[in-house]
This record gives C-alpha cells, structure tokens and sequence, in this order.
C-alpha cells in the first residue's frame, strides 16, 4: 500500500502570509462557538436528522475489508475465546485469534485456531460471528490438522495447512520431517470447500499467498516473469520434465499487465509446443506474481470434466485428440502433489487422427478426511512414446 507523502506545517505556517494568518485567528476566535458541552452547534439552515430545513451530512459508507482486519478490543486476547470454546487446561488452548469480513457483511468474524500439546500438534479451527456477544454464533469448525495451520486469505476465504502423512513427500518420515503439504480453502458465504485456479507455480491460494510475501521479500524473482515461470513449469519433472524449452510471450506480460499468454516449446526432436494462460496474483500488477491457469495444446481437449468440478472416484474423462494406431496418450489425476494417484490410456473411437475419447479413471488419493485440489491432465505421447509432446489440464477438487 502506497503511503501519501507527509505535509509540512513549518512550510504551511511560513507560505501564509501575516493578514491572511490574522484573519484566520480572528474567525477562530469569534466566528465560532461551541457549546457548554464541548459540541459543534448545527449550523443556520441545516437539520442533523436530514429534514426540509437543510442536507444531513451524508453517513460513511461501511467498508468490506480483504483479508484480516482488527478486532474488537474486548475479543482479541486468544485466553477470551478457551471458555468459549471450550479448551482443556494441559491439553489444548487457542492458539490465535484474526477477524475478518468473512461473510459479506461490513461486521467483522473471528477466526479462532485452538492447538493441542499431544504428539502431532493438532489444529482445531472455528469461526464465529457475534463475536462481542457471551455466546458467539460458530459458523464453521475443522478439526485436528496435523501440525495444522489457518489464515484468512486476500479474498476473504478461510485457508487451511495440514500434513498429509501419506503423500509422497511425508510418507515413511518421523514427525519431526514432516512437511506441510495439504491446503485447503474454504468459501465463506456457504463454508464449503472451493478451489484456487492456479496450477502452477502454486496450486492453492494458501502457497500462492505464502509465495508472494516470500517475493516481496527478494526471494524467488523468476516468478515475477512470464516466461521464466513457462520454463520452470515445461522443465517441472512432476508435470513434462522437458529439459529443453523456449518461452514466448504472445500477448500481455509486461509490468502493467494483469495477464499474459506464453507459448512454451518443447526444442528437442519430436518436441511439441504448450500455450499457457496466466494471471497476477489478485490481479496485482505491483509486483503480484504470475500463475499458470490453463494450458492447452493444439489438437487436444478436455470437455469433461470442466474446470474446477469436484470429482470422485472413478472420474470419466472425455475429450478430443490426435490418435496414432488408435492411441492418443494417457489420462492422470495428479494430486495437491502432483503426484500421479490414477491413470488410464486414452485411445481413439475412430482411429487414427483428430478424434474423441472417453475413458475411465479410478484414483486413489493419500488423504481420507476431506477434498483437495489437484488436476486431470491428458498427456499425448510421440510415436516412440516416451516423451510427452503435448498436454492439456483443467484444475479439480479431488
């Protein structure tokens, strides 16, 4: 946020000249009074109820704030909300309390995180509305987050960070190793769960908030540029693993732009090309970062299912696609990882050439106790099939 640059009194006193100061004191001092009570009186002609006898001085609009906003004076200490909730002395207490316009209306929620002492560090989360009232309303809770976390995002959802302790990054480890890795975001109007529409470089708007402070903090600048984040994407082992790329922006990109279109190619034999869609965090052209929201291939499609559909297990994936000996390539659902959980060939229903598909794919996610974000993808192989030439994803909650 911009700060207005200070004004000087010194050089407002000494640019007024001496008439022009008397007579300012001269209506201080007798063109005014006020009342015994320390008010203003109402001036001739005016009515404070908006009457015929004059125009009230129109109301301040209330405000929507984003993000968090402070909290009442009288709730904000986290002891206030343990009998509330209530906490267990030994066991758990709450941890931290952030307040934020979380249901639309310009009256501030509280976001209250209790934390258990037991191995794991448990996060219980709640939010609650009347929060000035003995008995708050509670609008929503989740419960035991292990090592969890919670913050109210920039669009005033409730963000969530847990361990998945069966991913493929924490799977095996001892507690003491295990990574934060499962975000979850949360609508507030209904308090259930959405999706960010990033794929990449962040997959959830949790990460990409957490990765914009670490950039305006001077860390990790490629993201700042279109191009630089098309390569990092082509070159990502977990999604093409092209080792040899060019990026191209076509349109948009530059400083004061919210949006950019980036062709990516693959420069090895046989390689193919990507066109990548992005978007400024928030729309943020001062410095916001940039996230992959599409990308699409030439020849390819995914009709179903659209972009960010919930889908379970089996998922039915239909589409188009340029077939060789019947086979256009394969269909994965990769996880808040991008790890693959489910895969199913695509083959052509009429052969060779541009033709549909439609296929099943059954997965099996890590994590039991809720809904992530992660993304089905329709990879097309070359003709020895071992080099992903093209690609098309759409974001899903899993």
């Amino acid at each position: 946020m911009k700060t207005m640059a200070p004004w000087s009194p010194q050089r407002l006193f000494t640019s007024i000249s001496l008439p022009v100061l008397l007579a300012l004191l001269l209506a201080a001092c007798g063109g005014s009074s006020n009342g015994a009570n320390g008010t203003t009186p109402t001036p001739h002609g005016t009515s404070t109820n908006g009457g015929p006898s004059g125009t009230a001085t129109p109301a301040t609009t209330p405000v929507i704030g984003l993000g968090s906003q402070p909290c009442p004076a009288a709730v904000k200490d986290p002891t206030h909300w343990d009998a509330i909730i209530p906490t267990q002395s030994g066991v758990s207490k709450v941890e931290a309390v952030a307040c934020g316009n979380l249901i639309g209306t310009p009256t501030v929620q509280a976001l209250v995180t209790v934390r258990y002492s037991a191995t794991g560090a448990a996060l219980d989360v709640y939010v609650y509305n009347n929060i000035t009232s003995p008995n708050p309303t509670q609008l929503f809770k989740l419960q035991n987050l292990y090592k969890g976390d919670a913050a109210i995002s920039l669009r005033n959802t409730v963000m969530t960070a847990e361990v998945d302790q069966n991913s493929s990054i924490n799977k095996g480890k001892a507690s003491a190793n295990l990574t934060l890795d499962l975000f979850r975001e949360f609508t507030t109007a209904s308090f259930t769960p959405t999706s960010f529409p990033g794929i990449y470089p962040d997959l959830t708007r949790f990460q990409a908030e957490r990765d914009q402070v670490q950039v305006n903090m001077g860390q990790d600048g490629w993201k700042l540029s279109p191009t630089m984040v098309a390569t990092h994407f082509a070159s990502e082992p977990a999604l093409l693993n092209w080792p040899n790329v060019i990026a191209t922006v076509m349109s948009g990109g530059g400083s004061g732009d919210a949006e950019a279109v980036v062709s990516v190619k693959n420069t090895d034999t046989g390689g193919g090309t990507l066109m990548l869609t992005m978007q400024r965090l928030e729309g943020n052209t001062n410095g916001g970062i940039w996230e992959i929201i599409t990308v699409a291939a030439s020849g390819l499609s995914i009709t179903a299912p659209k972009n960010r559909d919930i889908l379970t297990s089996p998922v039915t994936v239909s589409g188009t696609g340029n077939a060789f000996e019947g086979k256009i390539g394969t269909v994965k659902v990769l996880d808040h990882t991008y790890t693959d959980i489910g895969h199913t060939g695509a083959t052509g229903a009429t052969g060779n050439g541009n033709t549909t598909f439609s296929v099943s794919v059954p997965y099996t996610s890590t994590f039991k106790t809720g809904m992530q974000e992660g993304i089905v993808v329709l990879y097309q192989t070359n003709n020895a099939g071992s080099t992903f030439t093209a690609a098309i994803m759409v974001k899903e909650l899993l």
